[in-house]
């Protein structure tokens, strides 16, 4: 009985690893962002990279330039639409059912390359696909974390400038130097659609001051490391239920064996006594 009960508990762990299948709410497309679904096929950050250069190329933006930063952020606006990128159960079904039963952001991707082989992705998602490109194109960038909202800054020529590739604003580059909106968040509000997002104030609060993240800071390394040790632990944990019943097996195989060796043992003392 106990080793069925044992077997249906490797069988239990082992099928998550088999099922492909979204577990966490995935937003739709709401038809008002810049959304391009033919970009999809841009799958890694070398073609995004590429993508990105190649325009730049053809319009002969150079790579260390304030254009550039700003192309790079138009090529991710038309990328991803808004909405989390989550982990499916045979990718890591320990993270994708913590996202769903016990807190979202346990499921959503936080790894640039994972994020690539979605759609969609979040404010911080795709905040931290563009940071993957600014830290190989050598550009220095630092995060900016609202009460319900993750945009950035990125510094060009001893100038920070705000970008946000999730929510889109219609800033200009003189208004979105820090010079200028001086991290009060009030200030920003202005350079986005009131009528397509209903709640600045819950997302970036009222008369806050906004605290910038660490120059080149790689964000999410409690969640990388969360996301790697489940990953690990979603593909292997069927086999130890398996290894329990064979070291079951194994023992009581032994044990007679050892039984007979400590009988004669005592046998032989009481005789040499």
């Amino acid at each position: 009985m106990q080793k069925i009960l044992f077997a249906g508990l490797a069988l239990l762990l082992l099928l998550p690893n088999l099922f492909n299948k979204e577990v966490n709410p995935v937003l739709p497309y709401d038809h008002k962002e810049k959304f391009d679904p033919s970009l999809s096929r841009i799958n890694s950050i070398a073609l995004l990279e590429e993508y990105t250069d190649s325009i730049a190329q053809s319009k002969k933006i150079s790579k260390n330039s304030y254009k550039y930063v700003e192309l790079l952020e138009s090529v991710i606006e038309e990328r991803f639409y808004h909405g989390f990128s989550h982990f499916t159960p045979n990718e890591n079904w320990i993270a994708a059912f913590a996202g769903r039963f016990i807190k979202e952001d346990y499921a959503c991707k936080v790894q640039p390359e994972e994020i690539m082989e979605h759609p969609n992705a979040a404010c911080s998602q795709q905040a931290l696909v563009m940071m993957q490109v600014l830290r190989d194109k050598k550009f220095a960038y630092r995060s900016l974390g609202f009460p319900h909202h993750y945009a950035m800054e990125v510094l060009v020529n001893k100038e920070w400038y705000f970008f946000d590739a999730n929510m889109e604003p219609a800033i200009t580059k003189e208004e979105r130097m820090l010079s200028n909106w001086k991290h009060q968040n009030d200030n920003l509000k202005a350079y986005y659609d009131d009528g397509r997002f209903t709640d600045l104030d819950y997302k970036f609060g009222t008369n806050l001051t906004v605290v910038p993240g660490t120059i080149n800071e790689v964000p999410a390394q409690k969640a990388t490391t969360f996301h790697i040790i489940t990953g690990i632990i979603s593909k292997i944990a069927w086999f130890f239920p398996l290894l329990f019943i064979f070291y079951r097996n194994s023992f009581s195989v032994e044990v007679p064996f050892v039984s007979l060796l400590i009988r004669k043992r005592r046998a032989y003392l009481s005789l040499s006594a």
